[in-house]
């Protein structure tokens, strides 16, 4: 399936992503509160970050590689010592903003084109 990325941007600043999300910061980078995205092609597949754009609170409960590698970088750019956190897309945000199939294919298509 191929979205157009220009929609997914569109989407990006419709959605309010950039509040939490900045697309010119690294994944190391968790500022103002959530990873940057410039790069995260390289750090996650899109399958994944399918799965997560349509139901992050079912996708971090489950504690993969890829939900732990983000609790690392965050604690790696945060300081302190890894624990257990909730993530506030998982929370907040992931139950207010509710995206369709293409619309997460647009985003993904936007995201992979940073």
């Amino acid at each position: 399936m191929f979205a157009d990325p220009d929609v997914g941007q569109k989407l990006f600043k419709e959605k309010h992503c950039a509040l939490c999300h900045k697309i010119r910061n690294p994944g190391t980078v968790f500022a103002p509160v959530c990873p940057g995205l410039q790069g995260v092609r390289h750090r996650h597949s899109k399958d994944w970050v399918r799965k997560w754009l349509k139901d992050p609170a079912a996708v971090w409960a489950g504690n993969g590689a890829d939900v732990q590698d983000i609790n690392a970088r965050y604690f790696r750019y945060r300081g302190g010592k890894p624990k257990a956190r909730k993530s506030f897309m998982a929370t907040i945000i992931g139950k207010k903003v509710v995206l369709t199939n293409e619309e997460i294919e647009a985003l993904i298509d936007y995201l992979w084109k940073l």
